[in-house]
């Protein structure tokens, strides 16, 4: 697999990989699908660098489409060195909104609001 990853386009690890990766997301869309409910709460993605990597950025649009349309909340977490700047998965610019992404401060990603509701 690893060698598949870093063999170059064309070649028959390659396209070996490319359907492979396929088909797993051919799996796993449905179920990421069946588990957005407005009832239950969002679903965070994270670790998603592997939607871009493996060419499955548009099963992460369908997913947004499908949560702005109501079926639940979809969350992806995206660590980035600028928050300012649009959100990257492995290089690969993600489509949102305007009004649909929001940069946390430091002290809310080391969970400092925690600690000082615990101290007082």
């Amino acid at each position: 697999m690893v060698g598949a990853d870093i063999a170059p386009p064309g070649t028959r690890g390659a396209i070996k990989l490319g359907e492979y990766v396929e088909r797993a997301w051919q799996l796993a869309a449905p179920e990421l699908r069946a588990s957005l409910s407005a009832d239950a709460g969002p679903v965070l993605l994270h670790d998603a660098a592997v939607l871009a990597r493996y060419r499955a950025m548009e099963r992460l649009y369908e997913l947004a489409d499908a949560a702005r349309s109501g079926a639940g909340g979809v969350w992806l977490l995206c660590p980035m060195e600028d928050p300012a700047l649009l959100p990257k998965l492995d290089g690969a610019v993600v489509r949102v909104g305007d009004n649909e992404w929001i940069g946390l401060p430091d002290a809310w990603v080391v969970n400092a609001h925690r600690s000082a509701v615990a101290a007082s």
